[in-house]
Order: structure tokens, then sequence, then C-alpha cells
């Protein structure tokens, strides 16, 4: 076996792998999904939050890069130089995609960036505003914004009836860490993989090109 067909045999089984990853990050836009409207339903002040949005996206990407995969796994497997050329010029926006979405999600797990968010909205005074502070207490179970007192303040007087919770800066930032910090490195790394794999297509294009007048098995 040369190492063209140890190239071919290389690629097919490492797109039958991002075929399943695909679906799998396809399945985690739907899990950030449903977490999305839970919090636009019961957190008012983190609509600005675009959750589900990046959701949609991020399944967009993941049946995407399963379907392009497929492609990769035929062209590669009957040796279509026509598919594998698609191919190529997907898996490139893919990687552009995904590192996009891994920087964007990632940013969103920062102190500054959720203070820009909710600390203006947290501190307005008035019945409305109260309630919207009860309802994200109770969703992060945590009081208080950059503290646990700053919001029994007179003005705000919003009541807070847990033993010993984290400020819901802290709260919203754990849970940002929890959902999104994983989303956000596994797209980063899925994009280097890709990259790589981009690289291999060329090269194993290249060779079959160079081979062409010697080897009709590609079309």
């Amino acid at each position: 076996m040369d190492v063209q067909e140890i190239g071919r045999y290389s690629l097919v089984i490492v797109n039958i792998i991002f075929t399943l990853c695909g679906l799998g990050i396809a399945a985690a836009g739907i899990f950030l999904l449903i977490k999305a409207n839970e919090l636009e339903r019961d957190v008012e002040l983190l609509q600005d939050l675009p959750i589900a949005t990046t959701s949609y996206v991020i399944m967009f990407v993941g049946f995407l890069l399963a379907a392009t995969s497929v492609i990769g796994v035929i062209g590669a497997w009957k040796k279509q130089r026509v598919m594998l050329t698609v191919y190529l010029f997907v898996i490139f926006a893919l990687v552009l995609i995904e590192m996009c979405i891994g920087i964007y999600l990632y940013q969103f797990d920062s102190s500054d960036t959720i203070n820009s968010l909710v600390e203006d909205k947290w501190f307005e005074e008035g019945e409305d505003a109260r309630q919207k502070r009860i309802d994200y207490q109770d969703f992060f179970d945590c009081c208080g914004w950059n503290n646990i007192y700053d919001s029994r303040a007179a003005g705000y007087d919003t009541p807070c009836p847990r033993t010993n919770p984290d400020p819901c800066k802290d709260a919203t930032l754990d849970w940002l860490e929890e959902f999104f910090t994983p989303v956000a490195i596994t797209a980063i790394v899925f994009a280097c993989l890709e990259f790589v794999s981009l690289f291999a297509t060329l090269a194993m294009l290249c060779t079959a090109k160079e081979g062409s007048d010697d080897d009709d098995d590609w079309l």
C-alpha cells in the first residue's frame, strides 16, 4: 500500500469521526438552546446575552460539519476530485466559523463583559427592577451583584432568603463557565483539527494530480 492510499484511508477514518463529532456539536447546540429558552423565560436581565442566536449557529455548524464530512468520506473512498474540492472549501469556511464561535463564546466568560450587560440594569430602582433581581437570584441561587449585600440597600430593597450564597456576578460566571466555556474550547479544538484535515486533503489532491498520467482511478 503506497503513501497515497494510506492518506486516503486515513482521510476516510478521520471524516467518519468528524461526522459523529458534527452530530455531537449539533446536539450541544440543541442543549444550549434549551438553556437559552430557560434563561430568557426566567432571567430578564440576561436577555441581551445572545445565547439563543449562538445556539442556532452551533447547531447549523454541527449539521454542516456532519454533512461535509460525509462528502469527504465519499470523495476519498471513491477518489472523486470534485467532491474533495467542495469538501476542501467548505472545511476552510467551517474552520473560520468555528474559530470565531469559540472566541466569541469564550469572551462572555468575563467579569467585564457580564458587568457591561447586567450591572447598570441590576441597580435600577423601582418595583419592576426589584422583581427582575428576585427572578435573577432565584434562577442562579445567589444574592446581590458584586457582593451579597449590595441589593439590600435603600432604594433596591431586594430580599435574599439564602444561607451563604454567592454574589450573582460570580454565580453567572460559574454558569457560563459550565455551559459556554466547554463549547468554546471544543469549537477552537475542532477548528484546529479541521485545519489539519484541510491540509491533508490538499496534499492528497496535489499528489493525485501529479500521478494522474499513470493513475486513471481519480475522477
